[in-house]
């Protein structure tokens, strides 16, 4: 004969709720211990309180239980309630392992198109190889909307380095003493600070700013572009075709830029980093080209910006060089530049080589308002070319520009794809007043000089292309803060007419109406 046991006939709605404070005290517990990342002693018990009722409600039900204890666990309360129990249980545990791998591994995923949301690859790399500590002081009030932001993208920066980047935002209005110190005059103003050095951030606190501002503290030095004049070179700031942008661009990257006119001055400063020639429109003289060849024979660096169809006499220094300039205008029946606008004299390139000047770009745009292709023999062993700037295998240097229809000619076009920028180093002997074991000479040439003037430069990534050739040639090293550029935001809105605009209100009103109506009719007629 089977033993009955003895039920308490306690109210089973109060029962019930018990269940519910233990499995509310449970999940709290552990969701503390998640948010603080520790088994703390408020989160533990929480947790051992909440098993504690879970376990008397289990008693109590089985205790109360008006039929016989064997049976008891096969009532369809209890089995609903264990189901709902196990569920929340695992939905607690999936949750909380979701919220402990974010808070130990805080990394995001960057899913727009042009990566607007992540630092660049040249950031990365120069946060992640400080070697002294670096802090960001923002000095703004709290209740600005833009310090959101701004922390947000500090933030990233100190992942790359935790141990060497920090950042604080400073109120001046609380602390006027720092606010003095640092001599800041304006809310918004940023400093950065490594040791005994500080430097003010120009313009607002974003990326393209911030990085190069970070490198020119850890360099710690000025550096000197020398633009050549006098040969009608694109000018550096008025008139038409200027470098006005280009200029800009470098000073804030710690070039002090000054014009040079070779014929009045009959040297190159000693203290010249790189020499920058903007396409010439006329002939350099004998005496210019000598003053260029012993510059270069000295280790220095230059920056070619050549047109084609222009005799800059400049021959015989660039066949040393081992370079060819093809004077062709380079043509693309690609059609791709049509996407920016581009007619078939303006190739779009998207190819580049692997060199610091091009490296981490990619497949982005950029183009070059007729351009000349170049070709590089090196002479000796002593010299290393890398072709920079590739256009695509639809391309052509043409022969007859002047033929109502571009249409590639075997006989007379070359067939691409041809390089129309190279990167060259020379090894020199050493001599007894060098300061290094064996200087190295820089020269980069581009078959076109438009693609850096005011306009073109902020397209794509021709201004990357002029600055990241000008910091590689003055400096002595690669340097990993080449150029960051803004991202480019792209235009995603979509146009509706009145008429478009008034059937997709009506769609939007009458789906949901119809889906409605259609299950009321199902379930009236399966009732």
């Amino acid at each position: 004969m089977k033993r009955v046991l003895p039920s308490l006939h306690l109210n089973p709605q109060l029962i019930n709720f018990l269940f519910w404070v233990g499995l509310g005290l449970t999940i709290a517990g552990l969701s503390a211990g998640v948010v603080a990342g520790s088994a703390s002693l408020i989160a533990v018990s929480l947790v051992v309180v909440g098993l504690l009722v879970v376990v008397v409600w289990l008693v109590l039900r089985w205790l109360n239980a008006p039929v016989e204890g064997a049976s008891w666990w096969r009532q369809r309360s209890v089995q609903v309630s264990s189901n709902a129990l196990l569920t929340t249980l695992a939905v607690v545990v999936i949750l909380g392992g979701i919220n402990f791998l974010v808070v130990r591994m805080p990394n995001q995923i960057d899913f727009t198109e042009n990566q607007a949301f992540s630092l660049a690859p040249q950031t990365k790399q120069l946060v992640a190889s400080l070697q002294q500590p670096v802090k960001v002081m923002v000095f703004n009030s709290q209740t600005d909307p833009q310090v959101a932001q701004q922390r947000s993208l500090l933030e990233q920066y100190r992942q790359q380095n935790g141990a060497r980047f920090s950042f604080e935002f400073i109120d001046p209005n609380a602390q006027p003493g720092l606010a003095q110190k640092y001599k800041i005059r304006t809310l918004g103003e940023t400093i950065l600070e490594t040791g005994d050095r500080t430097k003010t951030l120009e313009g607002a606190l974003t990326e393209p700013n911030l990085t190069p501002a970070l490198a020119s503290l850890i360099r710690d030095r000025k550096l000197n572009a020398y633009v050549v004049q006098g040969h009608g070179e694109a000018p550096i700031n008025g008139g038409q075709g200027n470098l006005d942008d280009a200029v800009a661009e470098l000073k804030k990257r710690d070039f002090n830029v000054t014009v040079l006119n070779l014929l009045t001055q009959k040297q190159i400063p000693e203290d010249a980093n790189v020499l920058i020639i903007p396409g010439p429109k006329r002939a350099f003289l004998e005496p210019e080209v000598k003053l260029l060849e012993t510059y270069l024979s000295q280790g220095k660096s230059l920056l070619l910006m050549l047109d084609p169809g222009i005799e800059a006499g400049l021959e015989n220094l660039l066949k040393s060089w081992g370079v060819i300039l093809d004077k062709r205008i380079v043509v693309d029946a690609s059609g791709s530049g049509q996407l920016m606008g581009l007619g078939p004299a303006i190739p779009l390139v998207t190819t580049y080589g692997d060199h610091p000047i091009t490296k981490d770009f990619t497949q982005g745009p950029s183009f070059y308002p007729l351009v000349q292709a170049i070709t590089v023999t090196p002479p000796s062993a002593d010299y290393q070319s890398t072709d920079l700037l590739l256009t695509g295998p639809q391309s052509w240097a043409e022969g007859d520009p002047n033929q109502e229809e571009l249409q590639f000619n075997a006989e007379r076009d070359r067939q691409g794809p041809l390089s129309v920028g190279v990167a060259i180093t020379q090894k020199l002997k050493a001599t007894a007043t060098s300061t290094e074991a064996s200087p190295i000479a820089k020269l980069v040439v581009i078959g076109d000089s438009d693609f850096a003037t005011t306009g073109p430069f902020s397209k794509g990534l021709n201004g990357d292309v002029f600055l990241n050739a000008v910091t590689w040639l003055g400096s002595s090293q690669d340097d990993a803060s080449l150029s960051i550029r803004p991202k480019e935001q792209k235009d995603r809105r979509l146009e509706l007419s009145v008429t478009n605009w008034r059937v997709l209100v009506l769609f939007g009103l009458f789906l949901p109406l119809g889906a409605f109506g259609t299950a009321t009719l199902l379930w009236w007629k399966r009732r």
